[in-house]
């Protein structure tokens, strides 16, 4: 659950649509939606340092993560067969994440109790995620989801970063199946 959320971006005019609970969905009426979109950019990830529940971490690992998470992104678009590009022009949806709460903390106490199903110490993130129309630059979609490593049963628990990558993969292939099952939609149509 996404609790105290500080957002990237100007929620005005947009609304939140709770069927999508427990991931907080806001969504600018009468808006295009995925379908509408054969195109994508997919900007730099961006971290909120602002953001009081951020540890302080290596500047390198962050980077890191930031790039993991665009490319995850931008090869499951990819994947899909979208065009992923870098220009402004019709028919572009552009998506910007945003991370905050990012918690990698060190894993070592998971190491030693590795008999033990269980894990002391788990990655943390929440993502905030912007989808705009690429020529306007309208705002049409914010996404926010909190997501942490699983402490029972965790199948790394001597990577707190792993617990993130999983994280992104997620989001990477939730967005991509988003699209997919709208493009599907519009055809069936």
């Amino acid at each position: 659950m996404v609790e105290n959320h500080s957002y990237a971006a100007d929620l005005t005019g947009l609304t939140l649509d709770k069927s999508y609970s427990p991931t907080l969905v806001y969504i600018k009426s009468g808006s295009p939606k995925f379908e509408a979109y054969n195109r994508f950019i997919v900007d730099p990830v961006m971290v909120n340092y602002d953001d009081p529940s951020m540890e302080e971490l290596n500047p390198d690992t962050i980077a890191k993560m930031q790039t993991y998470f665009r490319d995850s992104l931008i090869q499951s678009l990819r994947d899909g067969g979208y065009e992923v590009g870098t220009r402004t022009e019709p028919n572009t949806l552009r998506i910007s994440m945003h991370l905050s709460g990012l918690k990698a903390p060190n894993a070592a106490a998971n190491v030693t109790n590795a008999v033990v199903p269980f894990s002391i110490s788990v990655g943390k993130v929440t993502v905030e995620a912007q989808f705009r129309e690429a020529v306007s630059n309208r705002l049409d979609i914010v996404a926010v989801a909190k997501s942490q490593g699983s402490r029972l049963v965790n199948a790394t628990p001597w990577s707190t970063w792993a617990d993130i990558e999983t994280a992104f993969d997620q989001w990477a292939e939730g967005i991509r199946k988003a699209i997919d099952k709208a493009h599907k939609n519009r055809s069936a149509n």
